[in-house]
């Protein structure tokens, strides 16, 4: 409801079994339009039965999409950057033991720096603005521990905040 996805390309880098489209759909549909007709839908999820589940979500409400298998962190399988309307995510919370020396040298995806803490909250923060178009906004799901981070993971969400990238935080 709060980015309001009517139309264009949604993304969800973590799409799991696809609930982010199924919403996006259903709330297309509430505003009298044909989701199919309004939204094209691209996921990437890392495990194949996975995406296996997702692609049944999508054909029981009507919807076809790109699911594509990879790993997020070190894998861009729909070329992202910059291209996406709406990011919508409930990614995994506080990841550890991702190899940050495979993606060191990624400024494009990961363009606030690599944080410190062996979790993956602000790597997925990260890929989500990186996917954004210039008009475009994301809505995602959080660990309640993002927002207090500390060292790094405060300085990335400092330039965030610099950047003008954050309208609202829900707890």
């Amino acid at each position: 409801e709060i980015i309001e996805p009517f139309h264009g390309r949604i993304f969800d880098p973590a799409c799991g079994s696809g609930g982010m489209f199924v919403q996006s759909a259903r709330f297309v549909k509430n505003h009298k339009k044909r989701a199919v007709d309004e939204i094209a839908v691209y996921g990437q999820e890392k495990t194949a039965e996975t995406i296996r589940y997702c692609k049944m979500n999508l054909a029981v409400y009507g919807l076809s999409g790109d699911i594509r298998d990879g790993n997020t962190y070190y894998e861009d399988r729909h070329d992202s950057i910059g291209k996406f309307d709406f990011v919508m995510a409930n990614p995994p919370f506080n990841v550890s033991g991702v190899d940050k020396d495979r993606i060191k040298n990624e400024t494009r995806r990961y363009p606030f720096g690599i944080p410190t803490p062996d979790n993956a909250n602000y790597l997925w923060i990260q890929l989500f603005y990186s996917s954004l178009n210039e008009k475009g906004r994301a809505g995602f799901v959080m660990a309640n521990s993002a927002p207090d981070a500390r060292g790094t993971e405060l300085e990335i969400r400092k330039k965030l905040i610099e950047a003008k990238a954050v309208d609202v935080v829900v707890s």
